[in-house]
């Protein structure tokens, strides 16, 4: 009885205890969460030859402002990962030579707010000619580059992975 009592007691206790969970990390400025990446297409299928729009937003899930750079040239500032699955293959994109950052290309980024790029249609940049088929999209922004100080965020986060069809022109 002593022992069902005992044990009684411990599971309440248990039970009535605040759990302490994991304590969150936070970077060497006191920032936690994530600065998020996510893209999508204005639609998932389109006609061969039809524009593709791909629209990049950036969300601060972080716990402080950030300084993040809103130039977001998708040449320069962005590295694209583009599958085609028919051919099983990485197209590349153009190449541009490289523009350094100035200050004007920084936005400071409040904690929850998010910031959307609307990319050229994405036949412009690449060296290939999109066929019919199904192509996968992930991009990494990456910033190595900290001119305003402690705030600028600094570092890479990668996007969801995006699947998009090119199907055959309707047009005979």
């Amino acid at each position: 009885m002593v022992r069902l009592c005992v044990v009684c007691f411990g599971i309440i206790a248990f039970l009535f205890t605040p759990l302490q969970l994991h304590p969150a990390l936070a970077d060497e400025y006191g920032r936690t969460g994530s600065l998020i990446a996510f893209i999508k297409a204005d639609k998932p299928r389109y006609d061969l030859g039809e524009p593709i729009y791909i629209t990049l937003t950036l969300s601060n899930f972080t716990t402080v402002p950030l300084i993040v750079n809103k130039r977001l040239n998708p040449l320069l500032d962005i590295e694209w990962d583009l599958f085609a699955e028919n051919l099983a293959a990485h197209l590349s994109l153009k190449v541009i030579p490289p523009v350094a950052l100035t200050p004007e290309d920084f936005l400071r980024f409040e904690v929850n707010d998010e910031f959307s790029k609307k990319f050229d249609d994405l036949a412009t940049l690449v060296n290939a000619k999109l066929t019919v088929g199904r192509y996968a999209i992930r991009l990494t922004y990456r910033n190595k580059e900290a001119p305003k100080g402690d705030e600028t965020w600094v570092g890479e986060t990668v996007t969801n992975l995006l699947w998009i069809e090119v199907k055959p022109s309707k047009k005979i």
